[in-house]
């Protein structure tokens, strides 16, 4: 058997000509239906709070970093703003509703006396709330606040069709002094595989993926993806992993030694393919490899993410979302399909265990609507 540094010589050695044909072999292995799909989430993101206890050098969504939109740096969304984006959400027929924030932004004395005046105890009940309103709206709500403990996955779970947290990188030397993660203390590899392995032993459907391009080389990557596959292999709660390339923003110090480029990032997803096979979906954020889509297919990616119509990525927010019609073309004119799918994949939904009542009941709303527009 193979140990990790002959693995990651194997890995590295390949060809682009070599990693393709694998790719189509792994592929070949799927029901002849699938073979050619390619699936995205209609999503729109709320941004609740951009008040990080983490202070990562290449985070521009930190409150710390000025932004040109006062709506980007907030301390706690509006409730107007909630209302509004729920309303246009459901205007563009969006099922996914992503809510994200910066980690324990209740240890902010400005975010804690924001939720005392809305009459909350923590942020993490007003996230909670949030989460039924979404679901009485028929959105399905998709959580990555952070780090959180095994009690508030659990709570999360009962009104989240999906969660997420990106493992990002377990290289420890990110967190020594000059690394990315020096003033992050809740960013070591510990706490982010207990998170996962904690949603996992819920049984909840879950995101994860890697940072390219934050200090961290070929094997950190490797052995990454393979921690990954070892945390599905136990509990089978994976639905996609995302391979997610660095991109330079103004407003920031953090500049890599080495840029991360796009071909490297292909290549990276492609190894991923190879190392979680069919069972775990591979996904490259579309805006970050605008006018690579042909070759990220080719790659193996077989998911473009959340796709909003109208909302930011506010991680990069000179990254536009591509138009659907835009990505539905791209997979038309290589052979492939486009096909929308909900924040927790079919084959979760059809197993005990991975959703609340609350959540199939929101799907069960959520089809027939959808039946009923395909009858009219």
């Amino acid at each position: 058997m193979m140990n990790l540094s002959q693995k990651v010589e194997e890995l590295e050695n390949l060809t682009i000509k070599k990693l393709k044909e694998k790719i189509k072999s792994i592929k070949k292995e799927l029901p002849r239906e699938e073979q050619k799909v390619i699936t995205f989430s209609k999503n729109f993101t709320l941004s609740l709070s951009n008040y990080c206890q983490n202070q990562c050098a290449y985070c521009f969504y930190n409150q710390t970093i000025p932004k040109e939109n006062n709506e980007q740096n907030i301390v706690l969304i509006r409730k107007d703003k909630i209302h509004e984006l729920i309303q246009t959400a459901t205007i563009y027929g969006c099922t996914e509703a992503l809510l994200m924030s910066g980690e324990a932004p209740d240890n902010f004395k400005v975010v804690q006396n924001e939720l005392k005046k809305r009459n909350y105890r923590d942020f993490f009940q007003f996230v909670r709330k949030l989460g039924e309103l979404l679901l009485n709206a028929n959105l399905l709500p998709h959580t990555n606040i952070g780090v959180l403990s095994f009690a508030q996955l659990k709570s999360l779970k009962e009104v989240n069709a999906s969660m997420g947290l990106m493992i990002e990188s377990t290289c420890e030397s990110l967190s020594n002094p000059g690394g990315v993660h020096e003033n992050s203390l809740s960013k070591t590899p510990e706490s982010r595989i207990e998170h996962i392995t904690n949603a996992g032993k819920l049984k909840i459907p879950f995101t994860t993926g890697l940072l390219l391009g934050i200090g961290e080389n070929f094997q950190d990557r490797v052995k990454d993806l393979l921690l990954i596959k070892e945390l599905h292999r136990k509990y089978g709660h994976i639905q996609e992993v995302i391979i997610q390339n660095f991109t330079e923003k103004i407003g920031i110090n953090y500049r890599p030694i080495k840029p991360i480029t796009i071909e490297e990032t292909l290549k990276i997803a492609g190894i991923a393919k190879i190392i979680l096979g069919n069972d775990i979906a591979i996904q490259i954020p579309p805006n970050l490899i605008q006018n690579y889509e042909k070759e990220a297919i080719e790659m193996g990616i077989n998911d473009f993410g959340g796709i909003s119509p109208f909302t930011l990525d506010y991680i990069n927010p000179k990254h536009a979302w591509p138009k659907i019609d835009y990505l539905d073309k791209i997979c038309e004119s290589n052979g492939y399909k486009l096909m929308e799918r909900l924040p927790i994949y079919k084959k979760y939904i059809n197993k005990k265990g991975f959703y609340s009542e609350k959540i199939k009941k929101t799907i069960n709303s959520i089809n027939q609507d959808a039946g009923s527009k395909a009858n009219s």
